[in-house]
């Protein structure tokens, strides 16, 4: 860890174009993802805050997991795709829009996913879904709703972008948190 926060601008530049290279460098991978990871390089100003070195070190520690580059990849190929998930295209624009709204409200107003408060959110989404797709909103449902979103968002991909907000002193943009992972895991949560 030590080590990471030595590292002198030039070698924290060098770690992420490694980064990218090997990660969109072998795959076709869509060139506005590439450009838009090129653009949001992490830049650790030269007087950091105790925040921004705990993300720099952090994000250092992700960008070196192989694992991690796979997934990467295969959201950047999803992008290029242009692919949307089943239940987004299913569920039609006016539901996903809805789930989006009312679960980045709940995200704003830090409401744990895990918690009651979350609860009649949750179940207002499970009906909704349920209607939409001619289903009964039990369990079996609900897990197959999570199953569902999980497969939208990496965790570690939105931590990163997270990281990188960080590094770079950026004002987090509430529209573009990413809703599944909360989502998810308020799904998760049995009734």
């Amino acid at each position: 860890m030590h080590r990471l926060t030595q590292l002198s601008g030039e070698e924290r530049r060098r770690l992420i174009d490694d980064f990218v290279e090997g990660t969109f460098g072998t795959v076709d991978a869509d060139p506005a993802a590439v450009a838009m990871v090129r653009a949001a390089t992490p830049d650790l100003p030269d007087d950091p805050s105790g925040e921004q070195v705990t993300a720099w070190v952090e994000l250092a520690e992700l960008v070196g997991d192989e694992d991690f580059r796979a997934r990467m990849r295969r959201a950047a190929r999803c992008q290029a795709a242009g692919r949307r998930l089943d239940i987004e295209n299913d569920a039609g624009e006016e539901l996903m829009e809805f789930t989006r709204q009312k679960v980045a409200e709940a995200m704003e107003s830090d409401v744990d996913p895990l918690s009651d408060r979350a609860a009649p959110l949750i179940d207002d989404l499970v009906h909704r879904f349920a209607e939409a797709f001619g289903r009964t909103p039990d369990t079996e449902f609900r897990d197959w709703m999570a199953r569902q979103f999980e497969e939208a968002h990496d965790p570690r991909v939105d931590r990163y972008w997270r990281l990188v907000w960080i590094v770079n002193g950026w004002k987090v943009v509430p529209n573009l948190i990413p809703v599944y992972p909360w989502l998810t895991r308020a799904l998760a949560k049995q009734p």
